[in-house]
């Protein structure tokens, strides 16, 4: 190879690595949605009642649970909405060795499709949700804009064993069933960012932080 193809070779492939990393650096960003609540704020009946939390980021003030005008898109493939599939995520870690009984999270119905999505327990793969361990289709959840205070709640039928200081995730997602659905996860009451994880299309999850400035999802995990 002469010295001009060289130079000429050496100058593409440069080009080529500085694109790869370009656009490994541009994330694209989750689908949410806003809404004006049209309710006040109605205090729910909490079912794990006397079931000690495992994790929760829901508000102390059982009016103001979490931000019913926000949240992150859950959505199947064939929604006709924006026709793009989200999955939605968050990690938590268990303070001792102990069973998840219960997850109580504000899913709401942006209505279109199905309403119902599926809530899954999964596993962490170096900091990313990793394989399902248990998942349930929960369903007819209140309408998106209905306010305050009322939370799609699974009681599972089998607990699962979590170990104390490993990191697990609460996953919303869709199947088969709830295909062209969509759905909301309400946010964190006060809207602060944090760690959480999205998945767009099944193109593998993206894990966002504090940095990112997007508010956490909304969500408490019980065990005894």
């Amino acid at each position: 190879m002469n010295k001009k193809l060289l130079r000429l070779f050496l100058c593409l492939t440069l080009v080529t690595v500085f694109a790869t990393l370009g656009l490994a650096a541009d994330k694209t960003r989750p689908s949410g949605v806003t809404t004006t609540v049209t309710r006040q704020a109605r205090p729910q009946v909490d079912p794990f009642a006397g079931v000690k939390k495992l994790f929760s980021n829901l508000g102390p003030d059982p009016t103001d649970l979490y931000d019913a005008s926000n949240g992150w898109l859950v959505a199947g493939h064939f929604n006709v909405y924006n026709g793009q599939k989200q999955d939605v995520a968050i990690p938590f870690r268990s303070p001792a060795n102990a069973s998840i009984v219960g997850v109580r999270l504000p899913l709401q119905w942006y209505g279109y499709g199905a309403n119902q999505a599926t809530v899954a327990i999964y596993s962490d793969a170096g900091g990313a949700p990793g394989s399902a361990i248990a998942h349930k289709d929960l369903k007819n959840f209140d309408s998106f804009g209905s306010g305050c205070c009322n939370l799609a709640s699974w009681k599972l039928a089998t607990p699962v064993p979590v170990t104390k200081g490993t990191t697990y995730w609460v996953v919303a997602t869709t199947n088969n069933a709830s295909k062209d659905s969509v759905s909301v996860w309400d946010l964190i009451y006060n809207d602060a960012p944090g760690i959480w994880a999205y998945q767009q299309d099944d193109g593998g999850w993206i894990v966002t932080t504090a940095s990112d400035g997007y508010a956490l999802p909304a969500v408490a995990v019980y065990g005894q």
